[in-house]
Order: C-alpha cells, then sequence, then structure tokens
C-alpha cells in the first residue's frame, strides 16, 4: 500500500472557492484503478489548512492518478488561490495494524 498524506495551507478566505474543486477531486478519483482512499480535510483550528489522505495499491496506480484530466483541473484550482504551504509525503513500506 502507498500512503499520500500533507498539508495544504490557503488563505481562509479562498477556501469556498476550492471547495468545490477538492470535492469534485475526490468523487472522480474514488473511481480510479487503486484508489483505496481518497479525502481531504478542513483542520478545525485553522480553517485554511487543508489535509490530504491517500491510499493507493501501488505506486504505478498512483503514477496514473497524476495524469488523470482531473487533476490536471485540480491544479488549475490550485494554481488560482494563494498557496501559503504546501507539504505532500508519499509513504512506502510500512505494514498496517489495527489499534
Amino acid at each position: 500500500m502507498i500512503v499520500v498524506t500533507g498539508e495544504i495551507e490557503i488563505d481562509p478566505a479562498q477556501i469556498e472557492t476550492l471547495r468545490a474543486a477538492a470535492i469534485t477531486m475526490m468523487e472522480e478519483t474514488a473511481k480510479e484503478a487503486g484508489c483505496e482512499f481518497y479525502r481531504f480535510y478542513q483542520d478545525l483550528e485553522h480553517p485554511g489548512r487543508l489535509r490530504v489522505y491517500e491510499e493507493w495499491e501501488s505506486e504505478a496506480h498512483l503514477q496514473a492518478h497524476m495524469e488523470t484530466a482531473h487533476m490536471a483541473v485540480w491544479r488549475s484550482a490550485l494554481a488560482e488561490i494563494d498557496i501559503k504551504s504546501r507539504k505532500i509525503q508519499v509513504l512506502t513500506g510500512a505494514a498496517a495494524r489495527a489499534l
């Protein structure tokens, strides 16, 4: 399993501008082969901070995702807003266990 996680920090005043694009991105990505989970979450204490969390079957599925039309639309949406910071990481090789 491949896990992608991180944060995108934007001006809180622009969150509604990004919301529709984020919802579309989640809906379209969920239809992709190899996507096990894909979500954005808004931080309750920092309204301009979005948390990214994804699970993919393989690196090949993640790479295919990066080339989709909806990823291009998402990138365009991000280009239209003021991104203060962006830190996204890919985690590989860890075994999952119930807590």
